[in-house]
């Protein structure tokens, strides 16, 4: 299952959109990205103490939200704003840099190198080991890491008195953007839980049972199959669903069913990453000797005042959103989707009844 990414949720760990970590063995870049009028990254204010070797950081951060009072037929746009602050520690190992964080009761850091050993004011480059505080080992083994890796690019961290500059760069060194909408990975659409929940739905439908509330979710395309008891890739699925896989790519399948042939075909999929959600495209076809059913999906964070509005109300995902405590923050939507979700759902029943 793809794990959605909250950027900078740990301050300074590396997540799947934002602190990329990389191989320790690449070469590091000394030149590439250097702060000034042209940087182009993160910046955050930080309060640097090195005579106890620890850092404070500041985070400012802002969150679009539509603001529904349903009593008034109210919809307002909001840009909510936040800060919040992050107390690290780091030390050196020789010439490298070890950011530390606490995991539960344990103490790790991310490693960092090429920069000056004993100098936290200078560049350094992200690698994908850990720090394990208790043994006192760096460990970089392949899934090691504090969270998500990015592949196929480089992280670096520039620390002044007063900022930390993070910034990104592919392979090349050609410099990235680490606010652009990263791409999600997962491509094999019909090895996905998309593809799982839509055997079962057809069960349930050829069984007659209510099938309302088991619809295939669209964004299920973008993670893979599971099962009660473990692992599950959908061949196996599929023997447990009574359906016979005749031939598939990562795109298109076709398949048995109650000894009736079917062919389900991905046109189109795309989910990409923010810092604070996602946006999903989904358009897929499955057929029969009965017919086609046809499903376009489309899924976004809010992302201007325009949306919000009672005329969108079918589109807004509302919820009530809580805080600490359970205190309520409000009621409304961050996100929105329009799809014919309903009509493919009634599709599949009429293609599967006999």
């Amino acid at each position: 299952m793809k794990t959605k990414v909250f950027k900078f949720a740990g301050l300074l760990i590396c997540t799947a959109t934002f602190l990329a970590c990389s191989d320790s063995n690449d070469s590091f870049v000394s030149n590439v990205n250097d702060i000034g009028e042209n940087f182009i990254g993160e910046k955050y204010p930080i309060v640097l103490n090195e005579s106890i070797q620890s850092m404070t950081i500041y985070r400012f951060d802002s969150e679009n939200r539509c603001v529904v009072d349903e009593d008034n037929d109210k919809y307002e746009f909001v840009v909510h704003e936040d800060t919040s602050q992050v107390y690290r520690e780091y030390k050196f190992l020789g010439d490298t840099l070890v950011l530390l964080y606490k995991d539960g009761d344990n103490t790790y850091g991310q490693v960092l190198v090429g920069g000056k050993g004993g100098q936290i004011k200078s560049k350094w480059k992200l690698t994908s080991c850990r720090y394990v505080h208790e043994s006192n080992l760096i460990d970089c083994g392949d899934s090691n890491g504090p969270h998500d890796v990015v592949m196929e690019s480089f992280v670096y961290y520039n620390f002044t008195q007063d900022t930390a500059y993070i910034s990104r760069t592919d392979l090349n060194g050609k410099v990235m953007d680490i606010n652009a909408p990263e791409v999600d990975s997962y491509d094999d659409y019909t090895g996905s839980t998309f593809v799982q929940d839509l055997f079962e739905f057809m069960n349930y439908a050829h069984k007659g049972i209510g099938v309302a509330g088991n619809s295939p979710a669209p964004w299920g395309a973008f993670r893979t199959t599971w099962s009660d008891v473990g692992e599950c890739d959908i061949g196996c699925v599929a023997l447990k669903k009574d359906v016979t896989i005749l031939s598939r790519d990562k795109k298109r399948m076709s398949f048995n069913f109650k000894d009736v042939n079917y062919e389900l075909n991905f046109s189109h999929a795309l989910q990409l990453w923010y810092s604070r959600g996602s946006r999903t495209e989904v358009s897929l076809t499955l057929k029969s000797d009965k017919g086609e059913c046809a499903l376009e999906y489309m899924s976004d964070v809010i992302q201007s005042p325009e949306i919000c509005s009672a005329e969108n109300r079918g589109y807004l995902d509302l919820a009530t959103y809580l805080g600490n405590n359970n205190t309520i923050l409000f009621y409304g939507a961050k996100d929105y989707h329009i799809g014919n979700n309903d009509e493919f759902r009634q599709c599949v029943v009429n293609l599967v009844k006999r």
